[in-house]
């Protein structure tokens, strides 16, 4: 696994396979990262234990005064299950 911890997709975390579906939860963490200001998880070590985290379904905090499409757009994105992440199409 190459990249940076916070922004792989949990599936991949597990050794599966990328799909566009990774890209979309990478996109996710993008698009937090944009409303924060820093990168997800910047206050924790990226080891073992943030990898069993995202694995487990934390995300980070969303941060307050975000229009609610965004939340919930960011929300699907970073779903657990890469089935239920909308396509790039459904992004745009």
């Amino acid at each position: 696994i190459y990249g940076i911890l916070p922004f792989i997709a949990p599936e991949n975390i597990r050794n599966n396979p990328y799909t566009p579906a990774s890209d979309i939860y990478s996109f996710s963490m993008i698009m937090w990262e944009f409303t924060s200001g820093v990168p997800p998880f910047n206050n924790r070590a990226h080891d073992l234990q943030l990898s069993l985290s995202i694995c487990e379904d934390e995300r980070p905090e969303i941060i307050e005064n975000i229009p609610q499409c965004y939340t919930d757009l960011m929300k699907k994105c970073w779903d657990k299950d890469p089935l239920k992440r909308p396509s790039s199409k459904e992004v745009l």
